[in-house]
C-alpha cells in the first residue's frame, strides 16, 4: 500500500510489502516495474508489447461497440475501413472470422483479463 506521494529527491528508503504466495514471481516482476519507474531506469520495459496492446484495444473497442448494438460488419468498417471490408464477400470473410475472435478476447478480457495481463500470458 503506497501511503503517500513519493518524493524523488527523498533519500530514506520505501519500503514494498510482498506476500510469499504462488503468485510470487508476478508481484516481484511488477515491484521491479514500480521500482524501475520510480527511479527512471530508461530499461523499464512495458509489461505489454505495441501489438498485444493495440490488440487489446481493439477488443475492448469492439465489446462496447457490439454492447451499443453494433454488427461485426460496422465495427470492421471502422477498424479496418470501407474500401478493405468490401474487397471480400462478407460471408466468408477473413475480417468477419477477425472481429469474431476479437470480440471473443474481448469477453475474456473482461471476465477474467487483468490476472492474464499480470501473466505475462499471449492469451
Amino acid at each position: 500500500m503506497l501511503v503517500g506521494p513519493i518524493d524523488p529527491t527523498q533519500t530514506e528508503p520505501v519500503g514494498l510489502v510482498l506476500p510469499l504466495d504462488d503468485k510470487w514471481a508476478i508481484r516481484l516482476a511488477a515491484a521491479d516495474r514500480l521500482y524501475r519507474r520510480l527511479t527512471g531506469s530508461e530499461d523499464a520495459a512495458p509489461p505489454l508489447s505495441p501489438q498485444r496492446r493495440a490488440r487489446l484495444k481493439r477488443a475492448l473497442r469492439t465489446i462496447d461497440a457490439q454492447g451499443d448494438g453494433a454488427s461485426y460488419r460496422t465495427i470492421a468498417t471502422h477498424v479496418f475501413g470501407a474500401h478493405r471490408v468490401a474487397q471480400e464477400a462478407w460471408k466468408t470473410s477473413s475480417l468477419k472470422a477477425q472481429m469474431a475472435r476479437l470480440a471473443a478476447y474481448g469477453r475474456k478480457m473482461i471476465a477474467q483479463g487483468y490476472r492474464t495481463l499480470l501473466k505475462g500470458k499471449s492469451r
